[in-house]
């Protein structure tokens, strides 16, 4: 095991984990247990990708990483002016989120927002975190969720901010559906995406309910992407597929925890 700069991160056998207070041992994270259950076919794909696109997935990153804060700026009221390259991708972002808050608050962005009795949830390291520990079965995880908010409906929403240099879809398109190829395959990957973030969603509600004590009514996922047809994309996920998505996650954490045991 080894520590990172901040006594929050620890690695375990090349999985990062954090320490959690009131938890016994270090929480893989939610992004670790994704990883470490994906299919032998799945990890000979993303490899042949990486080793295909050089270098794109770790500009995804750092974009992905600009357009997290930009967002968080954005809402406390920070202006925001994004690089020539990154613009497309900002482009429509705030107005969606100011319509998406109008009427509401926020309660939590990266880390808690103006709720003093959650800052204990906030690593060394400055970065909030929540987690989710089953003391009977010694099994839980942790992870930082974009945000959180109270709609003008009083629902809690828990939403998830990606970028994308196409578009993601909520299903699969029709086979009759009359569109291009290149849309449908792009559409095709982008309910793929979609699909992995509906367990991350899942994940961080299930953490979000445990240490925060509140009951979130819907996970959304917010996406930005420089396609101009699909520029800012909205998804909401009511209780009955968050309840197959809560469900999925779990069985994926209990597969995570076997394969760590199998492996001593």
């Amino acid at each position: 095991m080894s520590n990172s700069v901040s006594d929050t991160r620890v690695t375990i056998n090349g999985l990062r984990h954090y320490v959690c207070g009131g938890v016994p041992k270090p929480l893989p994270s939610v992004t670790s247990i994704l990883s470490a259950t994906q299919s032998e076919e799945q990890q000979r794909k993303l490899a042949y990708w990486n080793k295909m696109n050089p270098g794109v997935a770790d500009s995804a990153a750092t974009r992905g990483t600009w357009i997290h804060n930009a967002v968080e700026n954005h809402i406390t009221g920070l202006r925001v002016v994004p690089p020539n390259d990154y613009f497309p991708f900002w482009k429509g972002m705030p107005e969606r989120i100011d319509a998406l808050l109008e009427g509401g608050k926020v309660l939590w962005s990266e880390r808690p927002y103006q709720q003093p009795r959650w800052n204990k949830y906030v690593g060394d390291d400055g970065v909030g975190r929540i987690f989710y520990y089953d003391t009977t079965r010694q099994q839980g995880y942790a992870g930082c969720c974009d945000l959180i908010y109270e709609d003008a409906n009083g629902e809690i929403i828990l939403a998830d901010f990606k970028t994308s240099n196409g578009p993601y879809a909520a299903k699969f398109p029709p086979k009759d559906a009359d569109i291009d190829t290149k849309t449908r395959k792009a559409l095709i990957s982008g309910a793929f995406k979609a699909k992995k973030t509906r367990l991350q969603l899942a994940a961080y509600k299930l953490a979000a309910e445990e240490c925060l004590d509140i009951k979130i009514s819907k996970t959304q996922i917010i996406v930005t992407t420089a396609v101009e047809q699909f520029s800012t994309q909205v998804f909401t996920f009511g209780e009955k597929m968050v309840e197959k998505d809560e469900k999925k996650w779990m069985e994926l954490v209990g597969q995570y925890y076997d394969m760590q045991a199998a492996s001593v």
